[in-house]
């Protein structure tokens, strides 16, 4: 399936080569040659936004970005509760947990890890509850092994 369409004197063709779309440019020369250049759509984007003075499309302004988002900040907070739980209540009198905190840890590690590239939110949604700030977890805070 290709779209094509001409504005003066250039053609422009959406094509799909090897599972990926690309953009076919072409504008007739002197003595009938036919220049020619191939594009990913992200490189047009680019070159569009920047040469035209259009404001960049934002990755976060998107809706399932958002939510993505707000369930992974959500899920670090419940983590966060888990390991503190297990840390400050459990009976580690009777029962040995190491095995649950060293779990508890390495989620704990990991939430850290997805949320670290997330920019900071401008306003909080009402539709999914928001979790504290957080300030690294617990684990390193307290000097224990790292399992990441």
């Amino acid at each position: 399936m290709a779209i094509k369409e001409t504005f003066p004197h250039v053609t422009a063709e959406l094509l799909m080569r090897e599972h990926e779309q690309i953009v076919l440019f072409t504008q007739p020369g002197k003595a009938d040659e036919l220049s020619a250049i191939l594009m990913h759509p992200l490189q047009l984007r680019h070159f569009a936004e920047r040469f035209s003075g259009m404001e960049p499309v934002d990755w976060m302004t998107t809706r399932p970005v958002k939510t993505l988002t707000n369930r992974l900040r959500t899920l670090a907070f419940h983590i966060d509760i888990l390991y503190d739980y297990i840390k400050n209540h459990s009976d580690h009198k009777h029962a040995d947990l190491s095995f649950e905190l060293a779990k508890a840890i390495a989620l704990t590690e990991m939430a850290d890890a997805f949320c670290s590239d997330l920019p900071d939110e401008d306003e909080p949604s009402n539709d999914v509850p928001q979790p504290e700030p957080r300030h690294g977890n617990g684990a390193k805070e307290n000097g224990q092994a790292s399992l990441i």
